[in-house]
Formats: C-alpha cells, sequence, structure tokens
C-alpha cells in the first residue's frame, strides 16, 4: 500500500507557480499577514469517494527561511475489516533538517534519506469536514486532524527542523494527486473501475489560529489522459472538485 506522495511535488518547493500541473491538478493558496504565521489550518470536505488507495488530497507549505517544504493531506482506503470507514491522514516534511521521534512517525519522505512521514488511520464518513492544523512551536511542528462532523481530533504527528525554517509562510499549494500513477506499470483507464469517481471541497486556509482569513484558488487543470474526467467550481467557500467516473 502506497501511503504517501510520491516526490514528484517535491520539486514545487522551488517555486510551486512553475512546476508542471499537467498530471496533478493544483490550487494556490494564501494567507496575508503582516504578523508571522505559526498556524495555519487548512479544510478538506470529502463528499464522494470510493474505498481504495489510490489518491491524495493535500495542503503543502513552505517556511519563510526557505529550504524543504512538508504536507498534510487525506487519503482515502480500504475499508476495516469490520466495514466501516477509515481514512489515512498525513503530516510529512522534505526538509534535510528534520527529525522526530514520534509514534506515528518516521525519517525520510517518499523513500528519501531526508524529511519525515507521519501517518494515522482514523474513522470518517462521506460528506465529512476534515481539518488538518499545522502548527509551529519553536523549532517543532505538530499536525493534527479534526473531523468537524463527529469532534474527534488526533494528532497525526510532530517533527522538528532547523532554527532556519523561520515561520510558516503565507503562500503555497493544495493539490490532487492519484499516486498510482507514479507506478510505471500503472495503465490509466477512462472508467469507474481503474478512476472511481471522487468529489472533494477544499476550503479556504485559516492563519493563528483562525486570526487570519485566507483564500484557495481554482483549479490549475483538469485531466489530459482523460479529458472531461475532472470538473470544478469556484466561489469564496473553496473550490469544489469532482473527478473520475461512477
Amino acid at each position: 500500500m502506497v501511503f504517501f506522495k510520491h516526490s514528484v511535488l517535491a520539486t514545487a518547493l522551488l517555486g510551486f507557480a512553475g512546476f508542471c500541473v499537467a498530471a496533478t491538478p493544483s490550487m494556490n493558496w494564501k494567507i496575508k499577514s503582516s504578523e508571522p504565521i505559526n498556524q495555519i489550518t487548512f479544510g478538506i470536505t470529502i463528499n464522494a469517494a470510493a474505498p481504495v488507495d489510490e489518491f491524495y488530497y493535500a495542503n503543502q507549505f513552505g517556511f519563510t527561511g526557505g529550504g524543504g517544504i512538508g504536507y498534510t493531506g487525506i487519503q482515502p482506503t480500504k475499508n476495516t475489516q469490520d466495514g466501516k470507514r477509515q481514512f489515512m491522514v498525513l503530516f510529512s516534511s522534505f526538509r534535510k533538517d528534520t527529525s522526530t521521534n514520534h509514534k506515528n512517525c518516521k525519517g525520510g519522505a517518499d523513500g528519501a534519506k531526508a524529511g519525515a512521514t507521519c501517518r494515522l488511520y482514523v474513522p470518517g464518513k462521506l460528506g465529512d469536514t476534515f481539518l488538518f492544523k499545522v502548527k509551529k512551536e519553536g523549532r517543532f511542528l505538530t499536525g493534527t486532524t479534526l473531523n468537524t462532523n463527529t469532534g474527534r481530533e488526533d494528532v497525526i504527528g510532530q517533527w522538528e527542523v532547523g532554527e532556519s525554517a523561520g515561520d510558516l509562510a503565507g503562500s503555497q499549494i493544495s493539490w490532487i494527486e492519484n499516486y498510482k500513477m507514479n507506478n510505471p506499470n500503472f495503465k490509466l483507464t477512462c472508467d469507474n473501475k481503474v478512476w472511481p469517481y471522487y468529489e472533494v471541497k477544499f476550503l479556504p486556509p485559516t492563519g493563528n489560529d483562525g486570526k487570519l482569513q485566507g483564500t484557495i484558488s481554482t483549479l490549475s487543470s483538469g485531466s489530459s489522459a482523460c479529458p472531461g474526467a475532472i470538473t470544478w467550481t469556484h466561489d469564496e467557500t473553496g473550490t469544489l472538485v469532482k473527478g473520475g467516473f461512477k
């Protein structure tokens, strides 16, 4: 089972506006602030998603001091043995100065020695909204998730970075990835067996525990492999993305 993103988007840390979005539709998010940002909350509502290991809905974040990026998000996954719905939530770092000893985390990101990956199974159901909170306190970053429908909150993990990281940056990207396509043997076909339908909404982020209101853009592109398979609408409440086949 693939739990976390491949490194194709890690190169976005060099300038996310210029990376290739043909295979991975993305959105730009922004939080304007004259004060340092030490906390960001992202939100994702999952209205429809098959219980399979294939898609990652994620939010990427950076640091004012530069260096590698981090990301946090959610992956639909197989149901529990007793048939209940569950999701995989992630909180990861691509920074070379990252270390961790949290029980949900391990060193390295996407097969690389650098960085860290934290992951956790959480219960949920279709229609739930998950908030992903990133908190930076000194050199430590903690990632948590809150299911607003049930009130359940879980710590995904925690990792430490170098002092040069600075504060959390006020802009980066959010994206949707079919991570099975990172396997060279995977063949995408335009049907519900290989591309099951999903419907997710990315909400505008907030900063510093709700004191700062952010924005999120419309989606960058649809699918070049299956034209018309991805549609979306956008307004001040966020970006609703529908993809795949029923």
